[in-house]
């Protein structure tokens, strides 16, 4: 039996959409960096992407309940995406830890969505664009020798970062497709995620940190917060609605290149060093990300 490969376009302006959806991701991860405590940076983020998507559920109808599953399996990839993340923040620098996360990505969401439904095919230059990206994470992965305390851990932990977020792309395109016919629904599909994703965090929060603690850090925080929410929220709220109609493996490779943005920003406001190894490898990250698109 021949399987069905589907095919995809994203239209200009969605393109362009998808592309500012990538500036607003870099932004928000630099704001979660920037602190003491990365964990409960991302829980505040976080909590407030879902304060600020439960109007839109009184706005948008009820997805389907087909999709519901996929809203379940991008929940608890969400999860493990934000843990590993924290763990990746912690032990190494953006500007290594960001690249590396988010340009695996693209490469496990193609290969996967070539696999398993919706069985999404690429072109020649798209396979050149994976195995661009593959050589790219391979020359971060290996940027400096692995002994000695933490070397190993940003890589390890990125890259598990990059499999959360296969996961969650996965499920969130199938699941925005299987919401149903209605834009309303499709967007409500997107607002139910960011709502029934923020108490999760922020309940692990509070149980890591402590009520006390945690509460403290965010009543002095929570602006920052709140711009990184919004921003959270629209740039991903994007990328879901633009799989409706683009191939899963080009909304997330326009999607990475935040890793741009995000080198930039790190040097710039993090005042980070960006050794010459690295603009080599996130150039050709986000070269395999144009080549995949």
């Amino acid at each position: 039996m021949v399987r069905p490969i589907m095919q995809h376009t994203l239209s200009l302006s969605m393109t362009l959409l998808v592309l500012l959806a990538a500036v607003m991701h870099a932004s928000w991860n630099v704001m979660v960096k920037i602190g003491n405590d990365t964990l409960l940076n991302m829980g505040l983020t976080m909590g407030l992407a879902g304060f600020v998507a439960v109007p839109f559920l009184f706005v948008t109808d009820v997805p389907d309940p087909a999709s519901w599953i996929y809203l379940l399996g991008s929940l608890v990839t969400h999860l493990g995406y934000y843990l590993f993340l924290v763990l990746a923040y912690r032990h190494g620098e953006l500007s290594q830890v960001y690249p590396i996360a988010r340009g695996s990505a693209p490469l496990l969401v193609a290969v996967s969505a070539w696999l398993l439904p919706p069985y999404e095919m690429l072109a020649l230059w798209q396979m050149a664009g994976v195995a661009a990206i593959s050589i790219g994470i391979l020359s971060l992965s290996v940027e400096k020798p692995l002994s000695g305390a933490h070397k190993w851990e940003p890589v390890a932990f990125g890259l598990l970062t990059g499999i959360c977020i296969m996961g969650y792309m996965l499920c969130d395109g199938l699941g925005v497709r299987a919401a149903g016919e209605t834009e309303a629904q499709q967007f409500g599909y997107i607002a139910w995620l960011f709502a029934l994703d923020a108490p999760m965090l922020v309940l692990f929060c509070l149980w890591r940190r402590g009520l006390k603690p945690a509460l403290g850090y965010w009543s002095t925080a929570w602006k920052l917060g709140l711009a990184g929410g919004c921003l959270s929220a629209g740039a991903y709220g994007i990328s879901i609605f633009a799989m409706k109609s683009g191939a899963f493996a080009q909304v997330s490779a326009l999607r990475e290149t935040s890793v741009i943005f995000a080198a930039i920003m790190s040097t710039f406001l993090l005042k980070e060093r960006f050794r010459k190894r690295r603009y080599a490898s996130v150039s050709l990250v986000a070269l395999g990300a144009v080549l995949l698109h």
